[in-house]
């Protein structure tokens, strides 16, 4: 419903008064319970009508039983209903209009049957009111098989099939519940539970659109989906899993740290936890990624066209969380160890959440580990970590308890539908100042200094949208002058952020908007810039190279790609080539609004993870490049002027970045490239022909003098090596070598060791550097050592605590680091004592 919020609180623009929906949603709240009951999903899809002030409860109800009575022919005997406690006119409605026995009608408090649940004592505030909800009987020999079993029964028997809400109140701060200026229907019926009622079987795990994703983990795990009931759960959590995360990847959302990507990465680190208890050790829901396509792809067909993007992405994630894994059981390890050093059998619930939120480690995997050494976790601190996270995760989110908006922009909707835009064709135009806000609050003047947002009725400035900055400017009136510094877009509203400079400035005034034009014309070339970039890339590396992402700016161009690998030096100069020739040709540009399905008909490109409205705005260049667009762009391609590649990077698994500039920015780059090789010239004393010959010349005496100064530098070290074996500590028969050597390299520690251990029988070494104000320790075990349990890895990792630094490798050789190059005497002197207790302990053996 949060599409139609507007249209709930009487604000809203569309010229239609009911309308009916099919959303894809995800919702994570319930995510314990996916897999273990019969209905619980993170991502599924509901079917819902709504009335904006049109029908009302009769119609509701009368309709929702006619669909499924008549349409649906579902047995009447089959089905039961509820209604809110105080309902009363629902209540006489499913029992006088619609024939209803008394004995299969409900009646359940706001927890059940109000939406919000528990709104009028809990909150939150905003558009609320009693629901009335369908059941379908699944039979007796379903669920607990009590005489008494009813709808309120969590045992499965009855399915709830269809939520009617009566969204008639606005519920305010004090708890009251105000009439809404006319009464609304949002009704809700989720696809998969009805179609578990349709094709007659008992779960939704069960019906056509899970089967096949079930039956191809049954192939992988070679475990059978009716064996355990234990495996039945993670092989349903997997399917409804990875069919969220195809989805979530697919509208543009990568795994990530933040937000839904976090909410999408944990999802992929369950299925891939649930898979390793099912006894798949490598990478497989990328596996799984074609069928999703093929059941969803009918309705879906962007699934199929970027399966192999997807694919790729969730087998780039399930390779990461293994190695993070690795670590994760390495700390475990370390951490039990530090348990047993100082005596203690039970781990932090701080350590172990720090495993659970960092590692993907879940408690029941760190308590398995534990348990087997003889620990415990203090099960309570974990939940008190937890307890934490999900309250700052409440606190950052942007929902902050009220349904809808309640701030300054939900009281100028009462008095405005919004900003309309004239900036395709203008830079400049008259408009009515409809509101100032200023800290928050509505305000009807501003005086100079005050720094505010303006909203007008009609502005030539483009907000924020779409990967382009908003335009600057100003806007006068009279001796009045606001600097406006950006431009955003919120809903139908326009806000021009900015300052006074001087005058007051008045709610209801007409202004002069003026947009700064040559900021506004480099906006332009590089938004047309990018479309080319968009066609040339999908041209020279394959058409998987789709948008993921961009920034407009007035200087600079960013654009994100799909793609799992760096660009070639050719294929960047192809790329430019061809940007540059499509330049050239001055193709024209020019821009349509149509519907959605006119655009795609047209072969418009819509872009990754955007959202589309009915009507759309269709950007064609030429006869090559035709995508949905809502930004300026210039009016042929020869306006953009010389375009080039400044920079090529990755930004997330399988998401590259291109960074150019364009016209007198490309201009201006290539000026200062120029200047900086002239600099060289002079520096080297030679001319621009003769640089790269010069700069080879003087490599290659360079690397004569490396060559030579590292032979000096072996010599040095080989006249050492006899001083360090007389000199070094002897215990049970054993040669210890704890130095630090001066000016040394990662290479001399390495070659220095290497000598020790070919010197001397029985020798342990330790040796340690300072290098750019870190410490490096190489740590050699001989071959005798190493039989008798002596690992250089484990005693490197050891040592370098000292430094602050950690590090391990072989059990003959390993290196390790820190930053406490103070401490390096210290750490040293650690090694001897260490070696020398080992070697006492072990005997001469």
């Amino acid at each position: 419903m949060n599409q139609f919020k507007d249209m709930f609180l009487g604000k809203g623009n569309l010229n239609v008064k009911k309308a009916a929906t099919c959303q894809k949603c995800l919702r994570t709240g319930d995510i314990d319970n996916v897999g273990k009951t019969a209905s619980h999903h993170t991502f599924f899809e509901m079917l819902g009508n709504f009335s904006f002030g049109d029908y009302f409860k009769q119609k509701t109800i009368e309709w929702a039983w006619e669909f499924l009575i008549q349409e649906l022919k579902i047995s009447e005997e089959r089905l039961s209903v509820s209604v809110y406690k105080d309902d009363h006119e629902s209540y006489e409605i499913w029992e006088k209009h619609i024939h209803i026995p008394k004995s299969m009608i409900y009646r359940y408090d706001q927890k059940d049957n109000f939406w919000p649940a528990n709104a009028p004592l809990l909150g939150p505030n905003g558009p609320c009111g009693p629901c009335s909800e369908i059941f379908f009987d699944q039979g007796e020999k379903i669920g607990c098989g009590q005489k008494e079993c009813g709808p309120a029964c969590d045992c499965d028997r009855f399915v709830e099939i269809w939520n009617l809400v009566f969204t008639e109140y606005d519920r305010k701060e004090s708890g009251k519940l105000e009439p809404l200026p006319h009464q609304n229907v949002d009704t809700g019926m989720g696809l998969e539970r009805m179609a578990r009622v349709m094709q007659g079987v008992q779960t939704n795990f069960d019906i056509d659109i899970f089967r096949p994703i079930i039956s191809s983990i049954e192939e992988i795990t070679q475990v059978k989906y009716n064996g355990r009931v234990e495996n039945a759960i993670l092989m349903r959590r997997i399917a409804d899993h990875i069919k969220a995360c195809v989805f979530c990847i697919s509208d543009g959302v990568l795994p990530g740290n933040e937000g839904r990507g976090y909410v999408e990465r944990r999802l992929l680190r369950r299925a891939i936890r649930d898979g390793t208890q099912l006894g798949v050790k490598d990478s497989f829901l990328y596996k799984l990624v074609p069928i999703v396509s093929n059941v969803m792809q009918d309705y879906y067909p962007d699934i199929k066209q970027r399966r192999e993007n997807i694919a790729r992405i969730i087998k780039n994630e399930e390779e990461k969380f293994h190695e993070t894994l690795e670590q994760g059981t390495r700390i475990l390890e370390e951490l039990m160890e530090t348990l047993q050093k100082s005596k203690q059998k039970t781990l932090s619930g701080k350590e172990a959440f720090k495993l659970y939120d960092t590692y993907g480690f879940p408690l029941d995997m760190t308590e398995a580990i534990l348990n087997e050494k003889g620990f415990v976790v203090d099960r309570n601190g974990f939940e008190d970590e937890l307890k934490k996270q999900r309250l700052q995760a409440r606190t950052a989110s942007q929902m902050t308890g009220q349904v809808f908006d309640t701030g300054p922009l939900s009281k100028i909707k009462d008095i405005s539908k919004g900003s309309r835009f004239l900036g395709y064709n203008q830079n400049t135009c008259q408009g009515k100042i409809i509101a100032i806000i200023q800290n928050n609050e509505l305000v009807d003047v501003a005086i100079a200094g005050s720094e505010i947002t303006v909203i007008l009725d009609q502005t030539p400035f483009y907000g924020e949208s779409g990967g382009q900055i908003g335009d600057t400017g100003i806007l006068e009136s009279d001796g009045t002058l606001l600097q406006v510094t950006d431009t955003r877009r919120n809903d139908e509203f326009t806000l021009h952020t900015g300052k006074v400079i001087k005058g007051e400035l008045k709610a209801g005034i007409v202004v002069e908007a003026k947009v700064d034009v040559q900021r506004r014309n480099d906006i332009r070339k590089n938004h047309s810039a990018t479309h080319i970039l968009h066609y040339a890339l999908r041209r020279v590396i394959g058409q998987h190279a789709e948008q993921a992402g961009s920034l407009v700016a007035h200087d600079r161009i960013r654009f994100d790609f799909h793609h799992f690998s760096a660009l070639t030096k050719e294929e960047i100069t192809r790329i430019e080539d061809l940007v540059n020739e499509k330049i050239l040709e001055n193709v024209p540009i020019s821009a349509k609004e149509l519907t959605i399905q006119q655009a795609k008909n047209a072969g418009a490109l819509a872009l990754f993870g955007e959202k589309y409205g009915e009507l759309v705005r269709m950007l064609s260049m030429g006869d090559f490049s035709k995508e949905l667009c809502g930004g300026t762009h210039v009016d042929n391609s020869g306006e953009i002027g010389l375009f080039r590649i400044v920079g090529e990077s990755s930004v997330a698994a399988g998401i590259r970045r291109i960074e150019a500039v364009t016209g007198m920015s490309a201009l201006k780059r290539e000026r200062e490239k120029e200047g900086i090789i002239q600099e060289v010239c002079e520096i080297l004393n030679t001319t621009e022909g003769k640089l790269v010959t010069k700069a080879q010349d003087i490599l290659h005496e360079l690397k004569g003098l490396q060559k030579e100064l590292s032979r000096v530098k072996q010599k040095e070290l080989s006249s050492k090596i006899h001083t360090l074996i007389e000199n070094a500590k002897e215990v049970s028969g054993v040669k210890i070598i704890t130095r630090k050597l001066e000016d040394a390299t990662v290479d001399d520690l390495r070659k220095t060791a290497d000598l020790l251990i070919k010197s001397a029988e029985n020798v342990a070494i330790i040796l340690g550097a300072i290098q750019d104000g870190r410490v490096t320790i190489i740590a050699a075990m001989s071959p005798n050592l190493v039989k008798r349990g002596f690992h250089a890895g484990n005693i490197s990792k050891e040592v370098a605590k000292l430094v602050g630094g950690g590090g391990g490798g072989r059990p003959d050789m390993s290196q390790a680091g820190g930053q406490w190059v103070e401490k390096l005497d210290d750490a040293l002197h650690f090694a001897t004592e260490l070696l020398s207790k080992k070697l006492l302990q072990t005997g001469n053996s």
